[in-house]
């Protein structure tokens, strides 16, 4: 190999392995992975939105506001899911996702979409989660939702 090139890959090794030592790489790779659990986590509460998953997901101080101006706790909010499954037909997507973390704190805001048997319009919101990170674990401490009103 030519010295030029030897310097080259030696130049380049260099930067990589003091990119990984430095602190704002390790933090944007920590926010990354952070972002992606806090992702993960939405779909599996859009999903799979049975009183066991919103066990998980949803911190002991839990609270959701509501359209109707409502504001519920945790064992409020998976009372009500246990009382009123949805209904086979009805589907939710994500229109929209997006989530941004802040060290131990993650906000994910969005537009879901539910349809009914593939039929438009059902219901449609926007929506607000607030995450905290606690022993090293992403829970929802606050949710509001927003019922979009069709122009």
């Amino acid at each position: 190999m030519p010295n030029g090139m030897c310097a080259l890959v030696a130049a380049a090794v260099l930067i990589g392995t003091s990119l990984r030592a430095d602190p704002a790489y390790a933090q944007a790779t920590d926010t990354r992975a952070d972002s992606e659990s806090v992702t993960a986590l939405e779909h599996t509460w859009l999903d799979h939105g049975d009183s066991a998953t919103l066990q998980r997901i949803l911190a002991p101080d839990f609270l959701h506001a509501l359209p109707s101006c409502d504001i519920i706790d945790k064992a409020e909010h998976v009372d009500y899911v246990a009382k009123h499954p949805r209904p086979a037909s009805v589907h939710s997507r994500f229109e929209r996702l997006d989530v941004r973390v802040y060290g131990s704190a993650a906000i994910a805001t969005g537009i879901v979409d539910k349809t009914r048997d593939g039929q438009a319009g059902v219901r449609r919101t926007v929506f607000t989660d607030v995450f905290v990170k606690r022993d090293g674990r992403w829970r929802a401490v606050r949710a509001q939702e927003t019922d979009v009103v069709q122009r």
